[in-house]
């Protein structure tokens, strides 16, 4: 094939289409991803994030976010007033059982003097120390340690920093992960301890606390209520996810402050010419000039930082400080700062920050509603995790000492509830009114109201016939009337009487005739 034959054979090669094998040719927007959130471009390039299992996430996490936030409730105001503001109001002063056997209740009143395995804490200190320490922490670890003396029940609390896997081995269990053993099926055992910080990371620095133990509930871990992932085994603490925006508000006050220090520090003279100098110049008048007379009769004017006109007789003098410039956003952006905070906290805003002042009756009862909500929920997992499993361990202890009577056992000896300090109406008086108009229009009946206030209608009634009863038979014993009757006129003794007035006779018919 001479050169010619070459170069028809390339054109007419070149005039033909392409074939159409091997990979799909696609257009730029058909590659897009159909979520924002997972888009690849530029802005979105820069957020790269690994996928991991929620435990992986928290392994390298826990430590520094456990330190972080126990130094932001020392030296931090709004961390330490959102700690404080959850603990007061899930704990108030603490869980109280009632049962209706009178001797339960009596020991228990005795026994929650002394409650904590320290020896000195009391039951309100325990779920005080148990709310502050898992929203700080995540989690705390809760025990009943059974040391076979016979000696009455007593809680301990143990700080998240010591739960954690041994390095070596864990033969108690078939796996672990961030202290917490699980068996071949995922179902948890139990939790290691470290014994102290000076010893190592082997497992003969680690204590095991099963669930179970001697046929009695041993060990739970307390998890604050959050949102989680599947098989998640800790939990971080409230704290987390506003800590850069906790820390910026001392930072950005602290700024404010030394800028309005140093602006102080800048002044202004404002002064007018001397009456004095003037007269002095004018009998000399030989040696006036127009330079000197144009100085000593002319004004000196100096502008106020703040704008402001200042008026200054003759010879007199003022020294006037730069005031800082006025930044009508350092209140908003304070403000806007714990809006956000208060979000993760499942709170609202004005009830982290006790922001009641101002709201009307109808704003400040929808947050009251939503606070309690919250505060519901962080008690039912204290009931859970704490409270029930505590009073099951007392009145067995109790029971199994003959101090409850010779009685055979029977689980109605569990029977009772526990009541906590419950939120003020925000107004008794409308709340009261409304209820009775939602009864009387039918749009609510007494079980849905009570059940809105964490109450059960069918108890509410046997507590008020009960205590009905009560009153009666002190009544009787005290010898008062019943309730409702009318007080017996009291009279007084015979030889205190006064003479009743001598009766005036009648008029005699006949006379009148």
């Amino acid at each position: 094939m001479n050169e010619a034959q070459v170069n028809r054979f390339v054109l007419s090669r070149r005039s033909e289409p392409a074939p159409m094998y091997g990979r799909r040719v696609m257009s730029p927007k058909a590659m897009a991803n159909a979520y924002d959130g997972a888009g690849t471009d530029n802005y979105s390039a820069r957020w790269s994030v690994n996928e991991n299992t929620p435990d992986a996430e928290l392994a390298n996490a826990l430590p520094a976010l456990r330190a972080r936030s126990a130094d932001l409730v020392r030296n931090n105001a709004p961390a330490y007033g959102i700690i404080d503001t959850i603990q007061q109001g899930v704990v108030g002063r603490g869980p109280r059982w009632r049962s209706p056997n009178a001797k339960i209740n009596d020991l228990f009143k005795t026994w929650s003097v002394n409650a904590g395995w320290d020896g000195v804490s009391t039951w309100s200190d325990v779920c005080d120390d148990l709310i502050s320490a898992a929203c700080i922490s995540g989690d705390v670890l809760v025990i009943w340690p059974d040391v076979g003396d016979g000696s009455e029940p007593r809680v301990d609390l143990i700080d998240a920093r010591r739960i954690d896997t041994p390095t070596d081995k864990t033969p108690e269990v078939y796996s672990s992960r961030l202290g917490v053993g699980y068996d071949r099926y995922g179902r948890v055992q139990g939790y290691y301890v470290k014994k102290s910080d000076e010893g190592g990371t082997g497992w003969d620095n680690y204590h095991f606390f099963p669930l179970n133990k001697n046929g009695r509930v041993n060990a739970r871990l307390f998890k604050r209520p959050s949102i989680k992932r599947p098989r998640q085994s800790r939990t971080p603490g409230i704290l987390a996810p506003m800590m850069h925006n906790l820390k910026e508000i001392p930072a950005y006050l602290l700024t404010e402050s030394r800028r309005a220090t140093q602006a102080a520090k800048v002044h202004t003279i404002i002064s007018t010419p001397d009456p004095k100098a003037i007269s002095d110049a004018f009998e000399n008048a030989d040696g006036i000039n127009d330079d000197l007379l144009e100085a000593m009769s002319g004004r000196s004017y100096g502008n106020t930082p703040d704008g402001t006109t200042m008026v200054l007789g003759l010879g007199e003098s003022a020294q006037v400080a730069t005031p800082p410039q006025v930044n009508g956003g350092t209140g908003e952006y304070i403000k806007a700062h714990l809006q956000v905070d208060a979000m993760a906290t499942g709170l609202p805003n004005e009830e982290v920050f006790n922001l009641y002042a101002g709201m009307n009756f109808s704003n400040a009862r929808t947050v009251r509603l939503k606070s309690k909500a919250v505060y519901n929920k962080w008690r039912d997992k204290v009931l859970d995790g704490l409270c029930n499993p505590t009073i099951a361990l007392l009145v067995m202890y109790w029971w199994a000492n003959g101090e409850l009577g010779r009685v055979p056992w029977s689980e109605s000896l569990l029977d009772g509830k526990w009541h906590w300090d419950e939120m003020e109406w925000v107004d008794p008086v409308k709340e009261v009114t409304a209820n009775e108009k939602a009864i009387a229009t039918g749009q609510k009946s007494i079980i849905s109201i009570c059940a809105s206030q964490g109450l059960d209608a069918r108890e509410v009634v046997d507590e008020n016939l009960m205590i009905e009863a009560y009153e009666m038979q002190k009544r009787i014993a005290l010898r008062l009337p019943p309730k409702g009757s009318a007080p017996a006129v009291q009279t007084a003794p015979v030889e205190d009487q006064e003479d009743p007035a001598p009766k005036t006779p009648k008029p005699n018919e006949d006379d009148d005739v």
